[in-house]
């Protein structure tokens, strides 16, 4: 439990400060981009392709904060990174150690469910509180800074943050699982995460895209959380666990 605390500090930390930076990069500037955008819209000669992706209306609706906040860091920002900070944490877990041959040393010294569970609990544990603390951040910055923000917005955000992260990093710690070395899993991670990104732009395959979900997008236009969405993820989440607690119970090291 030590060593894997240790393995995992300074990725935690680089995540933290990332994390905390891109906040500190989105909130503090609303006014400054709402005035920017303003300026770019009112052009008699703006750029058909930027009138396209920044209507009007839309630069109207950001001068509410809690639209801004929640589009532009839930919807834009974090969002979009918590795939990744997701597979950052989860590809080395088992890969590494089975890379390095350090797997038979911590398996002579204890019960490979005591591993399995020790490293795999630590490494979500890490997870959830980086998740969380990005989640309340606009919660924090709003109330120091005196912001009228929708409260009630915030638990279902969160919960499609931490949700949409548990399910890359089990996704991903199931290939550390199978694979000998740490470039596989990431490699692997990534190319579902893309591949499913682009086949969820087609109706009939859109719950394959996992952006739409952890963005909020359905949030945004309803104020409510997607049960129906985060039930099944959570369902996906707890076979993809016990599958690699299963692989990992038989795998030859």
């Amino acid at each position: 439990m030590h060593k894997e605390l240790a393995d995992m500090k300074l990725r935690s930390i680089v995540i933290f400060f990332l994390g905390a930076g891109l906040f500190f990069f989105v909130a503090p500037f609303h006014r400054l981009t709402l005035e920017m955008l303003n300026e770019y819209t009112q052009l008699e000669n703006m750029p058909k392709l930027l009138e396209r992706f920044v209507p009007k209306n839309f630069v109207e609706r950001l001068s509410d904060w809690s639209f801004y906040i929640y589009t532009q860091w839930f919807g834009k920002n974090l969002g979009q990174f918590v795939p990744i900070l997701a597979i950052i944490i989860a590809f080395p877990l088992f890969a590494r150690e089975t890379e390095n041959g350090t797997m038979e040393f911590l398996l002579a010294r204890s019960s490979r469910k005591k591993v399995f569970w020790s490293k795999s609990c630590i490494a979500i544990a890490v997870l959830t509180v980086e998740m969380l603390v990005f989640s309340l951040l606009p919660g924090i910055y709003s109330l120091l800074a005196s912001k009228d923000l929708k409260y009630e917005l915030l638990g279902a955000y969160t919960i499609h943050t931490l949700v949409g992260a548990l399910f890359w990093f089990t996704l991903t710690m199931l290939f550390s699982v199978m694979y000998d070395d740490q470039v596989k899993p990431i490699l692997t991670a990534v190319g579902i995460l893309a591949s499913s990104t682009v086949i969820g732009i087609f109706k009939p395959l859109r719950f394959m895209n996992t952006y739409s979900y952890i963005l909020g997008s359905k949030i945004i236009s309803t104020g409510k959380m997607d049960v129906i969405y985060t039930v099944s993820l959570l369902t996906v989440i707890a076979v993809i666990l016990l599958s690699s607690y299963a692989i990992f119970l038989k795998k030859e090291f």
